[in-house]
């Protein structure tokens, strides 16, 4: 009996001090409310909300990248064809390409340079590899299609130029055009031809040649061919 008695006793003493800490506060707060009142003017309502609202934190949660975002790829630009004429009347002297460069170079030694791709001397072309240059030169022909539908390069066949014959072979029908005699003499390319080169660096383009002259409507001044290609030159076969 005097044990529950000594227990009700602390529960007694405990929940008085609770009371009295309670009033205390309630006091404390109070007695700054009326310091601010003399001090400060009256305190409305909206003031005292304001005291009583709790205190915003800064809401520092990070913000997560998905890894979809992280991983979108990223689009490589299409590859553009290009229309070049160039000058291939001299019957003494090759004119010079670069695929890199998208223009004419001037060759001092083709025999011993990688700086061109292709060679033209009137009807004439020649690549730089094999006996014609120290390149990887080399050439592919492809019949019975069109530029557009070639879209990769072929990954084998391709031919480079040798002691017996130009790898896209200099002849009537065999190579990039047709002969057709008299009375017209003309030289017209040949429709359904697609050649893919392999240039002195390795990397490929396509082409088709449009035309041998100057004037390829009324087929006058010859020597001047016309071709268009795309060249690749990140290394794939992909065009």
């Amino acid at each position: 009996m005097e044990t529950v008695r000594k227990f009700m006793n602390r529960q007694l003493l405990t929940r008085s001090l609770q009371t009295h800490t309670a009033k205390t506060c309630l006091v404390f707060l109070l007695g700054i409310l009326v310091l601010s009142s003399f001090g400060c003017g009256p305190v409305d309502e909206d003031d005292l909300d304001q005291l009583l609202q709790p205190e915003e934190t800064e809401d520092s949660t990070p913000t997560l990248v998905t890894e979809t975002d992280a991983q979108t790829p990223v689009e490589e630009p299409a590859l553009e064809s290009v229309t070049f004429t160039i000058d291939a009347t001299n019957r003494e002297a090759w004119a010079y390409f670069s695929f890199a460069s998208g223009d004419t170079v001037d060759v001092a030694d083709a025999e011993n340079s990688e700086a061109w791709d292709i060679g033209f001397q009137r009807t004439q072309v020649k690549l730089n590899g094999g006996v014609s240059g120290p390149g990887m030169g080399s050439v592919v022909m492809l019949t019975e299609t069109t530029f557009e539908a070639v879209t990769v390069a072929p990954a084998d066949g391709y031919l480079s130029d040798t002691d017996d014959t130009l790898a896209i072979v200099p002849q009537s029908e065999k190579g990039w055009y047709i002969y057709t005699g008299p009375p017209l003499h003309q030289v017209l390319p040949l429709e359904g031809r697609v050649f893919v080169v392999k240039a002195a660096d390795g990397t490929f383009a396509k082409i088709r040649f449009i035309g041998y002259y100057k004037d390829n409507e009324n087929k006058k001044d010859s020597g001047f061919i016309t071709f268009e290609y795309v060249h690749q030159p990140d290394g794939s076969r992909n065009f």
